[in-house]
């Protein structure tokens, strides 16, 4: 019999109001009354680690990493929601890791957490970094994506460490292209150095948003190619709504495990926290 709190079961990628793109409501609570509709016994809390130029002046003189303080401040809360719940409750971040600075977590300080999460494939949200490069076209964009992916992979923690929407250009009007456009040689390459560092890859919700053509299980073949392609290369893998809210959190995590088994993936092939 499956661990009751398998990783099968869970969902490593959400996030609260201390993450400023998520809801003022938007506390870890509020997801507790569909963990069980949604079959989900492991919620893993991956808030946005900012880089200190992006918190405001105040945080930045309580700390000399007030990013990491910011998304610390949920622990308390976590350990009442422990209480009142049979799932299995770890504390993450959502790391960025931009091209040629140094990640916003520095190593001193990962292991405050039980996980961290790359996102490696931040382009176009964080114009400000990037504005030096000329991403014009979907094939510099392309370029810029995969260099990223194997950046993140050269970032070694002394925690469980995984990559989030891998190879997703968010906020890219040409996902599909973009995607697409990934050689089977060059995913190989990607895939490979996730293993060989023992990278989770993340089971996300590109899969089902509508950025690439959606088939009739409301599922992207592009990115079932991808998780295929992972798969082959011997990576683990884990699941990640990317939920800022309960409504993006609900009705979405049997497609999760439907794109996983089309891609091959077992639950012996996921990540083990």
């Amino acid at each position: 019999m499956s661990d009751s709190r398998s990783l099968w079961y869970g969902d490593l990628h959400l996030h609260t109001n201390y993450s400023y793109c998520a809801p003022r409501e938007t506390v870890p609570e509020t997801y507790l009354p569909y963990v069980e509709e949604e079959d989900i016994r492991v919620l893993g809390f991956s808030n946005h680690l900012y880089y200190p130029d992006a918190v405001s002046a105040e945080e930045r003189a309580e700390s000399e990493y007030p990013g990491v303080m910011r998304v610390l401040k949920i622990k308390e809360e976590l350990e009442a929601m422990k209480k009142k719940t049979g799932c299995r409750i770890l504390l993450g971040c959502e790391v960025e890791t931009v091209y040629g600075r140094e990640p916003s977590l520095p190593k001193e300080m990962a292991g405050q957490f039980d996980y961290i999460l790359l996102a490696a494939s931040h382009v176009l949200n964080l114009g400000g970094y990037y504005r030096d490069y000329d991403l014009s076209t979907p094939d510099k964009l392309r370029e810029l994506t995969i260099e990223r992916f194997h950046y993140a992979c050269s970032c070694d923690y002394p925690v469980p460490t995984g990559i989030c929407h891998p190879l997703y250009p968010i906020c890219s009007p040409a996902e599909q292209e973009i995607v697409d456009g990934i050689s089977d040689s060059r995913l190989a390459d990607c895939f490979t150095l996730a293993a060989k560092k023992n990278i989770s890859i993340e089971i996300h919700a590109c899969l089902y948003r509508g950025g690439t053509q959606l088939d009739g299980e409301g599922l992207s073949p592009s990115y079932l190619r991808l998780l295929s392609a992972a798969k082959a290369c011997g990576c683990h893998f884990h699941f990640g709504s990317d939920a800022h809210a309960a409504s993006a959190f609900t009705g979405k995590h049997a497609l999760l495990r439907r794109a996983a088994e089309r891609a091959g993936i077992t639950e012996d092939d996921m990540w083990k926290l």
